[in-house]
């Protein structure tokens, strides 16, 4: 017997179909091996003579039996996800039964002799292998070893029943035995060929037919996909048709098409009608050029149009039909209209957007005016503030000398001018700087309580003076300490409570301060002045508003208190308002959101110290080493102002020449300096020969860890002082290295940490350079403000970053964080201070960190300008 073609090998399906069918005949046949097994045993007695072989063949055909229904009936769910465990189970099966019939009939054999229940059960062997020959014949080893298994057995016994005496079997029936076994395998292989070619010729009916299936529904799908193109085409172009013609009647913008000859309309829609004011029938046949200010030019861009095809957004201006002159915007195309040429003209008219630019350029130039007068108001207020401070100053001290009984009148009346004066430009400028929107409020720790009583005992002598009587209730909740702005809440409480003073005469005034529900703090005024005219009242708060002309003249003022006021409780995110009856009194209120704060440890007094003497008597000479100019003039500054002779230079060469050419008693030596730094600098000073090896050297550090001090003192400093600090420390230290250690400072312990967010710049600083700028008779921090802006190091850091050069950027924030420090920046100075020690990893993590810096440079120097003295 021949294999299949390797075509059928490889075709899955006639294998399933084959092993279908053969499973399908085998079906009613599986009882007929359990029946064979149990009437041969029973005929051979094999029951009674050997019952438990006899029962163990009879169970395991049944087993087998079992197992190949079971196979037959699930062969949808088993055989296609697994069909090799298929046959082999089913197969496998089949074989076990022939073995086990083989083996039974090689037993019963034995058992009958040479008789012809012998020879029967031979014909049986023989007549099962005939139709298991033609059941599985697509198999061909399964044929084969089936005959083999199944008759062999009963060969060997019928050959070794008797002696060759007893039986000699003649050659014929050899012959016959063989020419029986050659049938059954030509048998097989006739049934074999035959199944193969009849699934095969199946198999590929079956796939023609689904081919020919698959080609039909594909062409069906074919017929119905272009019919359904066809019809969307067609609606398409329906719905384009529609959408065209829509467009065309309900366009916002006048759509004309016209010949390029003559620009003869030859269709408008009704927008063009409207916007133009011709009916249709007019318009059509109408040339454009009867309606155009410059035919010239119209005829120049259709020209452009006719060449290029396109042209767009050019202005133009043309008249409606009564006359009116409008501005349009026009894009122009060449089109095909009714076979011919034409132009097809979008126009837009543009006269009211043109008249609101003129609107808006009017506005801008109205604002840039409002916002120099402001600057230039601002300014003026500056300039002449500082003169008028100085008249003041003068008569201080007129007033202090012998004058006579009219001088000094007279001198008091200027005195009490100026201070008028002064009051309405401070009042000035303070608007200029919220208009400008650069008012920055502070957030620091105040006392409440004391700053209401401060007000109000200010304002009680005003008061009683004309006979009213000024009190204040503070109410249960509200906290001694809160964090805001205390002045800004002092010029708010001074100026409603001033006004209540000003215009009530022989009356009460009472101030309670409450705590809301909702946390918020009211600050209410009532007085029983004269009150408030109602037609005045809807613009109290305006600029340069008071009730009528008669007030000015009667009580003074400038009409800006209250709108200074209701700006700045609106800044610090608070409301204000009034209530006022003629003849009746008023009550003015205003409610702020204040946070509550702990109490602070109690401060040490800062008392200006005098500088110590030398025992010749003149001024001792400090020599300051500091590369940072701002921390130069702050440091030469607050040694002027205590009274020593200051010498200044920039690094550790300038410092060891300057040691060369002048004597000093005590050396200010900063640590990071450029070409030769501090800590090499004190190294050279003590290895010299010269006095320099006993001078007091102080390092001026930033950095305050342990190394870095121990690392000061271990090449031979004296003593440091971490930056920023404060004058009273610089006084204490000179005060103990000028005396020869004489007098031992205390350690000066670090400034508590103040609850809540560090501000901009610190207030105790601002406080203390303004101090320093009084006792030196200059203004030290507006000197200060001005070399801080000067500084490069904002654009060096903005250079290293751009051009890749690291280091470059960490020197300049190191710089920077000098400065910073001293000015009390000291958010800034941190933000210096994490770049400069703890630098990203890589070159994109210094972007953010740049950002950060600059955004809080411009902050500081916002806040710089407004505590320096506004824009002036």
């Amino acid at each position: 017997m021949r294999r299949p073609s390797a075509q059928l090998q490889t075709a899955p399906e006639v294998r399933q179909a084959a092993d279908r069918l053969t499973a399908q005949n085998a079906l009613p046949g599986v009882s007929t091996y359990p029946l064979v097994v149990l009437t041969v045993g029973v005929v051979a007695n094999l029951y009674a003579r050997r019952p438990y072989l006899f029962a163990l063949v009879l169970a395991a055909s049944l087993a087998l039996a079992v197992c190949r229904i079971v196979l037959i009936r699930r062969f949808p769910t088993i055989y296609p996800p697994r069909p090799r465990f298929w046959r082999r189970a089913f197969y496998g099966s089949v074989l076990g039964n022939a073995l086990l019939l083989g083996g039974l009939f090689f037993v019963a054999t034995r058992s009958f002799g040479p008789r012809g229940e012998s020879y029967f059960l031979f014909a049986t062997a023989a007549v099962i292998s005939s139709l298991g020959a033609m059941l599985f014949a697509h198999e061909p080893k399964v044929v084969f070893a089936f005959v083999v298994v199944l008759n062999l057995p009963v060969l060997l016994a019928l050959t070794g029943l008797t002696d060759r005496a007893a039986w000699r079997p003649a050659g014929w029936e050899g012959l016959w035995v063989l020419v029986f076994f050659f049938y059954l395998f030509g048998l097989a292989a006739q049934f074999y060929k035959e199944r193969w070619a009849g699934l095969t010729s199946s198999h590929l009916l079956a796939l023609r037919a689904a081919e020919l299936e698959r080609a039909q529904a594909e062409l069906r799908g074919a017929h119905d996909e272009l019919a359904r193109l066809v019809e969307e085409r067609a609606q398409e172009l329906r719905k384009a048709s529609e959408d065209y013609r829509r467009i065309f009647e309900n366009a916002h913008d006048a759509i004309l098409i016209l010949d390029p000859e003559d620009e003869t309309v030859l269709n408008v829609n009704p927008r063009a009608c409207e916007i133009y004011g011709f009916p249709r029938e007019e318009f059509l046949g109408m040339s454009i050029q009867s309606l155009s200010e410059n035919v010239e030019r119209g005829r120049h861009q259709i020209a452009q149009t006719m060449e290029q095809g396109v042209f767009y957004n050019f202005e133009t201006v043309q008249y409606r039909k009564d006359g009116s002159r409008m501005f349009l915007e026009i894009n122009a195309s060449l089109v095909e209209y009714e076979g011919r040429p034409a132009l097809l003209s979008i126009n837009r008219d543009v006269t009211e957007r043109r008249r609101s630019e003129e609107l808006r350029l009017a506005k801008e130039a109205a604002e840039q005016a409002d916002q120099a007068k402001g600057r230039f108001l601002a300014n003026m207020s500056h300039e002449i503030r500082t003169p008028m401070a100085g008249v003041l100053g003068l008569v201080d001290l007129l007033l202090k000398t012998d004058l006579s009984s009219q001088q000094r009148d007279y001198s008091t009346l200027i005195q009490s001018s100026a201070a008028s004066l002064l009051r309405l430009i401070d009042d000035i400028l303070d608007f200029s700087r919220i208009e400008a929107g650069q008012l920055l409020l502070e957030r620091e720790r105040f006392d409440l309580h004391a700053t209401l009583h401060e007000i109000i005992e200010l304002q009680r002598f005003r008061a009683s003076a004309q006979g009213t009587e000024l009190g204040l209730v503070i109410g249960l909740g509200v906290p001694v300490w809160v964090w805001g702005d205390p002045g800004r809440l002092r010029q708010v409480l001074t100026n409603l409570v001033g006004n209540a003073v000003k215009f009530t005469e022989s009356g009460e005034i009472g101030v309670v301060v409450s705590k809301l529900p909702d946390g918020r703090y009211q600050f209410r005024i009532h007085d029983t002045g004269i009150g408030i005219p109602e037609a005045a009242q809807g613009r109290l708060f305006g600029l340069f508003s008071q009730a009528d002309s008669s007030t000015s003249r009667r009580y003074g003022g400038s009409g800006l208190g209250l709108a200074i006021s209701q700006r700045l409780v609106q800044q610090m995110g608070g409301e204000i308002g009034f209530e006022s009856h003629l003849g009746e009194g008023s009550l003015f209120w205003f409610t702020l959101p204040l946070d509550t704060a702990s109490a602070p440890t109690a401060p040490v007094p800062l008392v200006r110290p005098e500088s110590v003497p030398r025992p010749d008597g003149r001024r001792h000479r400090i020599l300051v080493a500091e590369d940072n100019l701002v921390n130069q003039l702050v440091i030469t500054q607050q040694l002027t102002a205590l009274g020593y002779d200051a010498l200044a230079v920039n690094n550790g060469r300038e410092a060891l020449e300057a040691l060369a050419r002048t004597p000093v008693d005590l050396i200010l030596m900063d640590c990071q300096m450029p070409e030769i730094d501090g800590y090499e600098a004190t190294r050279r000073i003590r290895e010299s020969a010269g006095e320099g090896r006993t001078i007091p050297i102080v390092a001026l550090t930033a950095h305050a860890m342990k190394e870095d001090l121990e690392r000061c003192l271990a090449v031979g400093m004296n003593d440091y002082i971490t930056k920023p600090f404060r004058e009273d420390v610089l006084q204490r230290k000179l005060a103990h290295w000028l005396t020869g250690g004489k007098e031992t400072p205390p350690p000066s312990a670090p400034a508590p940490r103040v609850e809540g967010e560090i501000p901009v710049l610190s207030t105790e600083r601002m406080a203390e350079l303004r101090e320093l700028g009084r006792a030196l008779g200059r203004d030290v921090l507006h000197e200060l403000t001005e070399s801080f802006r000067s500084q490069t190091c904002m654009e060096g850091i903005r250079t290293g970053l751009a051009e890749g050069d690291l280091p470059l950027v960490e020197r300049e924030a190191h710089t920077l964080k000098g400065s910073s420090a001293a000015l009390g920046a000291m958010r800034l100075a941190d933000l210096c201070a994490k770049l400069e020690h703890q630098p990203p990893e890589t070159a994109e993590g210094y972007v953010p960190r740049v950002a950060a810096i600059e955004e809080e440079y411009r902050r500081v120097l916002e806040g710089l300008t407004a505590a320096s003295g506004g824009m002036g």
